[in-house]
């Protein structure tokens, strides 16, 4: 149907693509890329022939608007995205799938909002918004960048005065819409497995060093929690959305487990 677009409670105007008949599914891409992953890597095709599928473009990605002010990416915000989004689709209940910063997003949702059927949460942890890791390199970017921003905020920047290699970056203009949605994600509280409020299965590659960490973290602590872990061999991040044929047939075992 091509890209339509939802208003969300601050206005801002959040782009979707709907595919398919069936139940609702809502799918939330990682950061830096927008609703078409999900169809390029084969997941939206294999759904759609059972599911409504409804794949979001996050506020500061894709077709999304892109505020440039931390303050217009609190995870409030972005959770009304989504259900101003379900309502344009007129998906009253409904499954929310996560990749990455996606899978970060959903579990507040998950934890807050009844309209959630299921969620699965892929290629991320529990716990806090962002690990010690990730936290470090968000800081480096904001110290990187901030006296660039400051300058160019003033109207003093000199282009010549970034980096050869990062003018490109700068040019693009997404360095201020990055480092906004960055810097909102390291305000947000933690969510652990006794919030949600759905059946949720949380997916890992085995290569992911990073969220392995948190399945090895919250090993034996599930018990009495709604979440359930498949882990599946080899697999890094980014292939926890590449490999669709090694991942989803979990996901739909989950989904028609009742």
């Amino acid at each position: 149907m091509g890209s339509q677009f939802a208003t969300s409670t601050d206005g801002a105007r959040i782009c979707y693509e709907v595919a398919g008949n069936g139940p609702a599914i809502v799918l939330l891409h990682g950061g830096g890329q927008d609703h078409h992953v999900w169809r390029k890597a084969g997941w939206t095709d294999r759904l759609a022939a059972r599911f409504c599928v409804i794949a979001i473009d996050i506020r500061g990605n894709g077709e999304s608007a892109k505020p440039t002010n931390p303050e217009a990416y609190s995870i409030d915000l972005l959770c009304d995205d989504i259900l101003a989004v379900a309502d344009a689709a007129h998906a009253q209940r409904f499954s929310l799938w996560g990749f990455s910063y996606g899978g970060n997003i959903g579990r507040y949702l998950a934890a807050r909002c009844n309209r959630v059927e299921c969620f699965a949460m892929i290629g991320i942890s529990f716990g806090p918004s962002a690990d010690d890791n990730f936290r470090g390199m968000i800081q480096q970017m904001q110290q990187r960048w901030k006296p660039i921003i400051d300058a160019d905020r003033a109207g003093m920047l000199d282009i010549a005065q970034i980096p050869e290699k990062d003018q490109p970056a700068w040019r693009s203009g997404q360095v201020k819409v990055m480092l906004a949605w960055l810097s909102a994600l390291l305000e947000w509280p933690p969510v652990e497995p006794t919030d949600v409020r759905c059946p949720t299965l949380w997916v890992v590659g085995t290569a992911n060093s990073a969220a392995m960490q948190g399945i090895k973290h919250y090993e034996g602590k599930l018990d009495g929690t709604p979440v359930q872990v498949i882990v599946v061999e080899g697999l890094t991040h980014a292939e926890e959305l590449e490999k669709v044929e090694q991942v989803l047939p979990a996901l739909l075992k989950f989904m028609i487990r009742e």
